[in-house]
């Protein structure tokens, strides 16, 4: 019972904050940063690009353990942010991200989890105290083998902040994203700057404590979720798997709900106003391959679930750069 309260949790929170930039990020003024720069250029932009490695990890089907398996993590994205009114913000972009995994002979799992997708949405400002960010994310959503309209998907994610104080900010949202195992969910979290130089930033994907060493450098620690929502191709159960017939064909066509979770050090150092270097490593202490029939409102009993749990941790270590002009 814990292990499937941990797994529904994991899910839940990977399902909302895959995609990034869902939550509108919380400000250490009171005054809402959704107007033009002081040099008054109307379009702001901003990029992110990521690679991760994590090591071999044993992966299970139930207590059956079946091999290993190791992952490059790869992720970017580019944001253009033009005013279209007073505290109206457009955001129009791209964004990828690409899972590739190492596996072993006949694994029934995805070499490949992929998504590329266009951003399309807003940011807002309500009153005083409340910024909002409303996008949708319509694009491709597979393993990108014979890539069909089956493959297309567009999750609608709806952030915000509270902006309780300066030192303290409320941060909530909501993901819809009818082809995942849970179509709607939430989560809420919060911003905390309790002392000069530390701040406690429990915002899902990346809960962090964070220590501010000077204006350019911030060490950290916390967690980081990785996540999606992907279709697998109408052939994938028969060519991943160890058996034939009815088992193996039960999983072409089907989505693959990938949660992993890892915990870990790092830090960020701001090398130019406008860039940051982000460092990180740790270990990997959960993973999880949830397939599932293309449907919504799935059954979970004909779910098929591979996993690798804490006592099969790997190592993995992350670097990144990203920039808004």
């Amino acid at each position: 019972m814990k292990q499937n309260c941990l797994s529904a949790l994991l899910t839940a929170a990977c399902c909302l904050l895959s995609a990034p930039a869902l939550w509108a990020d919380g400000k250490d003024d009171l005054t809402p940063n959704l107007a033009p720069a002081a040099d008054n250029t109307p379009i702001s932009q901003e990029f992110s690009s990521e690679v991760g490695f994590t090591g071999q990890s044993k992966t299970k089907q139930g207590n059956a353990t079946l091999g290993d398996v190791n992952e490059i993590n790869s992720h970017a994205s580019y944001v253009v942010s033009p005013q279209i009114t007073e505290g109206v913000l457009l955001r129009t972009g791209i964004n990828w991200d690409r899972n590739s995994f190492g596996l072993f002979n006949n694994a029934p799992l995805p070499n490949t989890l992929q998504a590329t997708n266009l951003i399309i949405g807003a940011d807002m400002t309500l009153g005083d105290r409340i910024i909002m960010r409303v996008e949708a994310h319509p694009g491709i959503y597979s393993d990108f083998v014979n890539i069909t309209g089956s493959d297309f998907d567009m999750p609608v994610q709806i952030g915000g902040t509270y902006l309780y104080s300066k030192n303290f900010q409320i941060i909530f949202g909501i993901q819809i994203d009818l082809k995942s195992d849970l179509p709607l969910v939430g989560l809420p979290g919060f911003r905390w700057q309790f002392a000069d130089n530390w701040v406690l930033s429990a915002i899902p994907p990346k809960p962090q404590l964070q220590y501010q060493v000077n204006n350019s450098l911030t060490l950290y620690t916390g967690a980081e979720l990785l996540g999606g929502t992907y279709h697998l191709n109408d052939q994938f159960g028969s060519n991943h798997s160890f058996s034939s017939g009815a088992q193996a064909t039960k999983l072409n066509g089907n989505i693959c709900d990938f949660t992993e979770l890892r915990v870990g050090a790092g830090l960020t150092w701001k090398f130019t106003p406008n860039l940051s270097l982000d460092l990180s490593g740790g270990v990997m202490p959960y993973r999880k391959f949830d397939m599932h029939p293309d449907q919504i409102g799935f059954n979970n009993d004909h779910s098929t679930v591979f996993n690798s749990n804490i006592s099969a941790a790997s190592p993995y270590g992350e670097a990144g750069i990203s920039g808004s002009f």
